[in-house]
């Protein structure tokens, strides 16, 4: 008796896509950590903008910077981001001057990790958890804009007016990590970071996020144009507030 061949009923084209789009990201992630001993530190590029000048009395610190991150990496990078803000990060700031001579600063200042501020008790814990939406999938290929918060710090002493040339390190641990690689891919401890609640994570959110990978790069530099010399604190204005130096 001859049997009848029943005819393979393929699922729709759009249907097959729609999956594709939201499992592969983070089940690629998910995969990296299998390559994580094979390169520790993702390649990033990172392009720095902001005002070309600065008027006498103008807070540095106060102005807002932006770095432009693009994933040179052969894989999917996954980041921590909440409100536009990049948590868990670090931008170290260094200023030249037009013979590439660093400029001084009058006081060195702690810089620590973007976190959650301080508010309520009941508010800082609700926001120590993180969720889906919290984490941002920078493809490779794909660029993202975060602000560099703070700007240069204003203990800066400017000798003389002319063009300073400025540049940041960001440095990025993702969340509960202990260590992270600096560029030269030498194993960091990390210190002053938050430890986050991630049990409101989905299943391969949090195993994605268990394997990603912590960050460290150096922006190119941005010309910053000052009309005159600039002391530490010298005569700043906050807020239309003029703050005196200590």
């Amino acid at each position: 008796m001859l049997q009848r061949e029943v005819p393979y009923l393929r699922p729709p084209l759009a249907t097959l896509v729609l999956i594709a789009c939201v499992c592969i990201p983070f089940l690629q992630l998910g995969a990296q950590g299998a390559r994580r001993s094979a390169r520790k530190l993702p390649k990033i590029d990172m392009k720095l903008s902001g005002p070309t000048t600065l008027r006498p009395g103008e807070s540095l610190e106060s102005t807002i910077f932006q770095a432009l991150l693009t994933n040179r990496s052969a894989v999917p990078l996954l980041l921590f981001v909440r409100s536009g803000i990049l948590m868990n990060a670090r931008w170290d700031w260094s200023v030249t001057d037009a013979k590439g001579t660093p400029i001084g600063m009058a006081f060195e200042p702690g810089r620590g990790f973007c976190g959650t501020p301080i508010t309520s008790p009941e508010a800082e814990a609700e926001a120590r958890h993180l969720r889906d939406d919290d984490l941002l999938v920078l493809a490779p290929g794909e660029s993202h804009e975060f602000s560099v918060l703070p700007g240069p710090s204003d203990d800066y002493s400017f000798p003389s007016a002319g063009t300073y040339h400025l540049a940041v390190t960001l440095t990025y641990v993702p969340p509960n990590a202990d260590h992270y690689f600096d560029e030269r891919g030498k194993r960091q401890r990390a210190f002053g970071l938050e430890q986050w609640d991630l049990s409101r994570l989905g299943v391969d959110q949090f195993a994605a996020l268990t394997n990603s990978l912590s960050i460290q790069a150096t922006s190119d530099t941005w010309n910053l144009e000052l009309p005159s010399r600039r002391g530490p604190k010298q005569g700043l204005i906050f807020n239309n507030i003029p703050v005196q130096p200590h």
